[in-house]
């Protein structure tokens, strides 16, 4: 057998990545209680990361990031063609719409609604208010430890699809099972489901190194699901030739092949929400039925595109719906052949299934195109990067307080939300220079004064208890540890941590520190339950609700959160963050600040200037198709209306076509 050198090549591109990284922070040293401050600059300085074998899969990345951009506003992708990617990240990148968005704390709380704090039962199909946040409320907001007066586990996620199971495709309508599941229902009647977290902003989303509040979209991607070189059954099919041994001619077949996609964690997002069952997609549908299905319709045949669409205005459909092309069509124009042009028939015959190959590896194409689309999403022109440019009349006298506030160690905000990513979950916080980075695990004394190791650019601040939601803390599907230190102290049992694939993950490659030999032994305490990325906080005026439950609804709140220092909480074998064995796991870097109110006010202006007002405004590259989105259902959380006894009927939100230009008036926070 003979294996085409770029198809069994896919992975070198990869494999080079951990030897630079080594190198290049071979010589790093840092103090045991290390988190490098990395001050805050403009984000033009920056490139946004790629992955260095991208040619070895695009053929014309232009056009990748036209087939991107049409993928991700493209309703027709779910199971009942009225949700896209765009749905929940339509908004600055992220989701204000208010009914129907509460999850009764799946993700590890009781699984049942509760009251909100305006008194209402709240629940599915509920129309949330400013009268409903925050989440958690004290009799004092500036004392930690006051009189709790209210809480709940409840989440502001994400309205998605129904509870469905997949049947099959007929042309562009899949045909699916739909059934109430218990949780998601008002008087028996399905409503649509709601994640488990709140969706955070896509809009900068290309400088992560792992994407989801957990992590789980790994660094590495691999051409079918996000969880990288963790699925070592996610394979690609691609064009191969072999000779006959007898007859001595080259006969063409589809083998599998592993893909290896480094900087690409996008990629991985990506492929996650089309066939989630909460998001996009009902239960047991393959990528491959998606291919087939989207492969038969035209692009976003039922959504208007503007003339002046930055990236789809040379595409669109003389009606004005649409594009004028075919998803084959662009695929076949982005992409290299070797992915999709084994005939069908061979391919068939290799696969032993009923799909094509362009079919089959349409996870690919929708994963590394959506990325390529979300790398052109960096807004880098707020007042704040004009400041940093070095136009000091950019900012305001209390926006500059605010700034200093910031960066200052009674704030220690920039600890955290660093650089001119404004997170230190960026690809820079975690593979960067010394200067940058102490590598993707990091060794501190936490909040209860003890040393614990933690995954860098993931921390826990006392949102919630860590009970309801572990966050990195969870695992994978095969049980492997999200976490980067638990999957260290894995290595040192003899276990293989797959996400050593491009990095080490031995702290000692990284920082040499006087602490090192103690984070050589599997029993090392770490502290990563209950930890979520931190999240970027540019254009935070506009991405509200704010934090992994959604329980914040202003930037006041968020304020005020940090200002007491977190929710934590005494408990009686540690805090509230403690889990399991851990009886704590917080940041230490979350203390009380006691600011007085033109403080809390200035820290509130000086992260409004970090809006792009070409995202307040939807100029391009944030210009857009129109969109159709479900915005819960016709009646409320007592009463819903149905027309076949199962299902409630939709209710919608239009959001119209943006050209280049722009919108006239600017969008709104959350409430607003």
């Amino acid at each position: 057998m003979r294996i085409r050198s770029n198809a069994a090549g896919l992975m070198a591109g990869a494999g080079a990545i951990y030897v630079a990284a080594v190198v290049t922070m071979a010589g790093v040293h840092a103090q045991q209680n290390s988190k490098p401050v990395v001050q805050p600059t403009s984000l033009k300085a920056l490139t946004v990361p790629e992955p260095a074998n991208l040619k070895d899969f695009v053929a014309d990345k232009q056009a990748a990031i036209v087939l991107g951009k049409a993928f991700f506003w493209d309703q027709q992708a779910s199971s009942d063609n009225n949700m896209a990617c765009a749905s929940c990240h339509f908004h600055a990148g992220s989701d204000n719409r208010v009914k129907n968005q509460l999850n009764p704390g799946q993700a590890g709380g009781s699984n049942a609604f509760t009251a909100v704090a305006s008194g209402n039962k709240g629940g599915p199909n509920y129309t949330l208010t400013a009268a409903d946040f925050p989440f958690h409320r004290l009799a004092d907001r500036n004392d930690r430890d006051s009189t709790v007066m209210f809480d709940t586990d409840d989440v502001v996620g994400s309205s998605g699809v129904f509870n469905s199971d997949y049947k099959k495709n007929v042309g562009i309508v899949e045909q699916q099972t739909y059934y109430p599941d218990g949780v998601f229902q008002v008087n028996g009647i399905e409503t649509r489901r709601a994640t488990g977290r709140n969706a955070p902003t896509v809009i900068n989303a290309a400088m992560n190194f792992r994407n989801f509040w957990d992590g789980r979209a790994n660094f590495v991607f691999n051409g079918v699901t996000p969880f990288g070189p963790r699925d070592k059954d996610a394979q690609i099919w691609v064009d191969d030739w072999y000779t006959d041994a007898k007859s001595g001619a080259q006969v063409e077949r589809a083998v599998k092949a592993y893909a290896r996609i480094p900087y690409a964690a996008l990629a991985s997002q990506a492929v996650g929400p089309a066939l989630s069952a909460f998001e996009m997609s009902g239960a047991s549908r393959a990528f491959s039925d998606l291919g087939h299905k989207m492969l038969a319709g035209r692009p976003l045949v039922n959504q208007q595109v503007a003339t002046t669409d930055s990236v789809l205005g040379p595409y669109r459909h003389p009606f004005g719906y649409g594009l004028n092309t075919t998803y084959e069509a662009l695929i076949r124009k982005a992409f290299q052949p070797q992915f999709w042009n084994v005939p069908d028939a061979t391919f068939q015959a290799s696969s032993g299934g009923g799909y094509r190959q362009i079919e089959a590896n349409f996870s690919l194409f929708w994963g590394l195109a959506i990325q390529l689309y979300e790398a052109t999403l960096i807004s880098d022109d707020s007042r704040f990067d004009r400041y940093a440019s070095g136009d000091a009349t950019q900012l305001t006298s209390q926006e500059k307080l605010g700034l200093s506030l910031f960066t200052s160690e009674r704030g220690k905000c920039v600890n955290c939300h660093k650089g001119a990513e404004f997170t230190g979950a960026s690809v820079r916080m975690v593979l960067g220079s010394r200067d940058d980075s102490d590598g993707p695990i990091e060794n501190m004394l936490m909040g209860d004064g003890a040393s614990a190791i933690y995954d860098n650019g993931f921390y826990n601040i006392g949102v919630t208890p860590s009970s309801r939601d572990v966050g990195v803390g969870g695992t994978d599907p095969w049980g492997n540890p999200l976490s980067f230190a638990r999957s260290f102290k894995n290595t040192l049992m003899g276990v293989f941590a797959p996400d050593s694939y491009t990095h080490s993950l031995d702290p000692c490659v990284w920082q040499a520190v006087s602490g090192c030999a103690i984070v050589r032994t599997p029993d090392t305490r770490d502290a990563v339950d209950g930890s979520f990325k931190t999240p970027t906080l540019r254009n935070i005026e506009l991405t509200g609700p704010y934090f992994h439950n959604g329980g914040y609804g202003t930037l006041e709140q968020v304020v005020e959160f940090y200002n007491r220092g977190g929710n934590r909480r005494q408990t009686a074998n540690g805090d509230t963050t403690g889990y399991g064995s851990n009886s704590s796991n917080f940041d230490s870097e979350v203390t009380p600040m006691g600011l007085n109110d033109a403080e809390k006010a200035a820290l509130v202006a000086f992260l409004k200037s970090l809006t792009d007002d070409r995202v307040r405004y939807e100029k391009a590259p944030f210009d857009h198709p129109s969109l159709k989105i479900p915005n819960g259902h016709k009646g409320d959380n007592a009463t819903v209306q149905t027309t076949d006894g199962v299902k409630a009927i939709d209710d919608f939100v239009a959001v119209p076509a943006v050209g280049a230009p722009g919108l006239t008036a600017p969008i709104k926070p959350f409430l607003q």
